[in-house]
């Protein structure tokens, strides 16, 4: 059985619905955010039964290994396709259900052979830096069908794979102008351009309230000194970890402020429900364990230790007098240290001092 063609205006329509979907991805999108909509929008244009996406994983010798990151498959028909699974094939004579995948790779471009009895796709190449996590094949699949490929959807798959490498290298430049590399989180100056934003939107409108929180890990440097560098550094990411998962989205974000020190920005909420926020942040952390590592890095398996964050809180309304972001989170710092100067491993409010 013959596959049924797509049209060339269907295939540019959704070709334009790409471009619009690519352009305003954020940076800080994962790859899974930034290939779903493609996915389903190349399943949809090119008519496939299923749309894969794999990550070149690894290539030793004549053997290719692909991650599964992502696949669409709603009628079932590829049991083979499991997403995270990972697959050996072999370039010089790969199974049948991967011959285009070899020849994508090998090439460096779309392939779309047909296989006598398994029917036809169409995968293409994304390149992408090592250091942007390597490079990736992306197309999808005509169970069974036999081949009667047009030279527009090929072109349209290229096109696709052209906008998805050009843009997610623009998103992955991004992230590293804006991302602290240990953490995950907003670096030192996206996070204070954050705070920056907000008091400047205040001048404009004053919202209800909004509020920042400086935290510290306590005792970080003892951390350092007892367990060596690599250990503070596993325990700078997995406080980044905790952060991000904690945070509610679109209102809330955090970034390093610098060494041992995080950000956090509560935007339209009082000081009230951010004390209890952060509260409830502070005791995870404190319950947290954390694996023990040698100086080399590695995990001893069965050695854990805790540690405890102070934290800081200023608000931000029309009566707190802040001109500027650094006057915000000076407060948070001198709150900060209360916390501090109290015994550490609690979270102070910011209380102007009486003359």
């Amino acid at each position: 059985m013959k596959k049924q063609a797509s049209d060339a205006k269907t295939i540019l329509k959704h070709l334009g619905k790409l471009f619009g979907f690519l352009k305003e991805l954020d940076a800080k999108a994962g790859i899974d955010e930034s290939f779903n909509f493609p996915l389903e929008i190349i399943r949809q244009a090119m008519m496939f039964d299923v749309s894969v996406l794999y990550n070149v994983s690894n290539i030793i010798e004549t053997r290719l290994i692909l991650e599964i990151v992502k696949v669409l498959d709603p009628k079932g028909l590829r049991p083979d396709l499991k997403e995270s699974q990972k697959l050996q094939i072999f370039l010089n004579d790969p199974d049948k259900r991967y011959v285009n995948e070899a020849l994508a790779f090998l090439n460096k471009q779309v392939s779309y052979e047909n296989v006598p009895g398994t029917g036809c796709d169409i995968m293409g190449y994304i390149y992408l830096p090592e250091s942007f996590g390597g490079a990736y094949l992306f197309g999808g699949d005509f169970c069974g069908k036999e081949s009667s490929v047009k030279y527009y959807e090929v072109a349209g798959v290229e096109i696709m794979c052209n906008f998805l490498s050009t843009i997610l290298m623009k998103t992955q430049f991004q992230q590293q102008a804006e991302i602290d590399h240990l953490t995950g989180l907003f670096n030192s100056f996206k996070i204070k351009r954050k705070a920056d934003y907000v008091v400047k939107r205040f001048e404009r409108k004053s919202l209800s309230c909004a509020c920042v929180a400086m935290g510290d890990i306590d005792c970080f440097k003892k951390i350092n000194d007892t367990y060596g560098h690599i250990q503070g550094d596993q325990v700078l990411k997995k406080v980044g970890e905790i952060l991000s998962a904690s945070l509610r989205g679109v209102f809330d974000v955090a970034g390093r402020y610098g060494g041992e020190e995080f950000l956090l920005i509560f935007d339209e909420t009082d000081e009230t429900n951010t004390f209890q926020i952060v509260e409830r942040l502070r005791k995870t952390i404190e319950a947290t364990e954390f694996e023990q590592a040698d100086k080399s890095g590695k995990d001893s398996g069965n050695t854990f230790f805790h540690i405890t964050m102070s934290f800081g809180v200023a608000s931000l309304t029309k009566n707190s007098d802040i001109k500027t972001a650094t006057d915000w989170i000076a407060r948070a710092d001198k709150a900060l240290y209360e916390s501090k100067h109290n015994g550490r491993n609690r979270t102070t409010l910011y209380q102007e001092k009486k003359a």
